[in-house]
């Protein structure tokens, strides 16, 4: 790309050249003597108003002068510096460059061309180009590119003081996503020796209210439970993070090591794991709707009549057959929330064909508006097609 954009403007500036500095030389000026006709014609034009006198005294000078003979059309070659447009064309050239230079282009180019080739590279390359997008970051504040990158960078390094800055300017800037406002929560409680501001957890509380499986979210909610022991909501956060896990996977067994700790912790405490006000779910097709393997479905319980904002609870698992059933429970609650405490609940199945909640990307949804909580019944959703709301 950059070649072509160098190249392009190459062409440019030869054309400019040519129009500048060769084509004048080649110009020509044609010029033909006047003769006292057309001095007749003149001085009558400037007499159109005077008295017809003057204007038959002038013809009468033509008569007594004689008519000049034609006089051949003469051609000229034009008179053009050439020292002054070469100038021109060499400030026009210095200009473009340093007007590249300047604005960064050429720097953000040489930073994304590093990216491009960072694998395999050595740890000080890996320093050193890091501290080349800090400064490029810092002088372009507003580029969220560069701001997201190093957050993520000082994260995943144990730099979460460092990572709270440029994910504060990204939230300053309005790139508000669930992922950057639950990694801004989770860097501010690294930062802040594993507590969690107001801040923090509203932070937190947003990314789930956007996506509820946000998984910096889950997991910086779960940690600030634990910290705080309570132990039944660090592991209703941490078993719902687990599920976007590959069961097997080191994810998968860090977070059973976690939460079979937070079990153990809970028993020490004498505190139980509250499992009343459980509900029933039942999910099947229509006779019209297939659903592909591997799809994964999405349990959402939300307050009476409610379809958007944050769960009270929220179930993800695989779907391996039809119909099939779920029980939503405490444990599943969302950001400090108890199913329990609802004596009625709407109810929203999603079925997602690329793994991720919303009903943009699902193929399949049904909707219950009022299901009793604690209910012996189970509530059945029937899916249908994902249409427009």
């Amino acid at each position: 790309m950059t070649l072509y954009f160098i190249i392009f403007t190459g062409i440019l500036l030869a054309v400019a050249a040519v129009f500048i500095a060769l084509l004048p030389r080649w110009w020509q000026r044609r010029a033909v003597a006047e003769d006292n006709t057309d001095w007749l014609r003149l001085r009558q034009r400037e007499l159109a108003d005077s008295a017809p006198e003057l204007r038959e005294e002038a013809a009468l000078r033509v008569m007594e002068e004689g008519l000049t003979p034609a006089v051949a059309e003469s051609v000229s070659p034009a008179r053009y510096p050439v020292a002054g447009p070469l100038a021109g064309l060499l400030a026009l050239v210095i200009l473009v460059a340093g007007l590249y230079v300047h604005l960064g282009s050429l720097e953000d180019v040489s930073i994304s061309r590093a990216l491009e080739k960072l694998e395999g590279a050595s740890p000080n390359e890996i320093s050193a180009l890091i501290a080349r997008i800090q400064r490029r970051a810092d002088q372009r504040p507003d580029n969220a590119d560069y701001s997201l990158l190093l957050g993520e960078y000082h994260l995943s390094a144990n730099e979460p003081l460092q990572a709270l800055v440029y994910f504060d300017r990204l939230i300053a800037g309005g790139a508000a996503s669930s992922d950057i406002l639950g990694k801004a929560a989770q860097a501010e409680f690294l930062s802040a020796d594993r507590q969690l501001s107001e801040r923090g957890r509203t932070r937190a509380e947003q990314a789930l209210a956007m996506d509820p499986m946000a998984p910096a979210a889950l997991a910086t909610l779960g940690m600030a439970a634990f910290e705080a022991s309570d132990f039944a909501a660090a592991i209703r956060y941490w078993e719902t993070l687990r599920t976007l896990e590959p069961e097997g996977s080191p994810g998968h067994q860090m977070l059973s090591q976690v939460i079979e700790r937070a079990h153990r912790e809970m028993q020490a405490s004498g505190a139980t794991l509250d499992l009343p006000g459980s509900l029933k779910v039942i999910v099947s097709l229509t006779d019209a709707l297939t659903v592909s393997d591997g799809a994964i479905a999405y349990v959402f319980a939300r307050p009476e009549l409610q379809q958007g904002g944050m769960p009270i609870a929220v179930l993800r698992q695989p779907v391996t057959a039809w119909p099939f059933n779920v029980t939503l429970e405490d444990r599943h609650s969302m950001a400090g929330q108890k199913l329990s405490s609802f004596s009625a609940v709407s109810v929203e199945v999603q079925i997602s064909a690329n793994g991720q909640p919303g009903r943009e990307n699902s193929t399949a949804w049904g909707l219950v508006n009022t299901a009793p909580v604690g209910a012996s019944d189970p509530v059945t959703v029937v899916l249908q097609p994902t249409g427009p709301r």
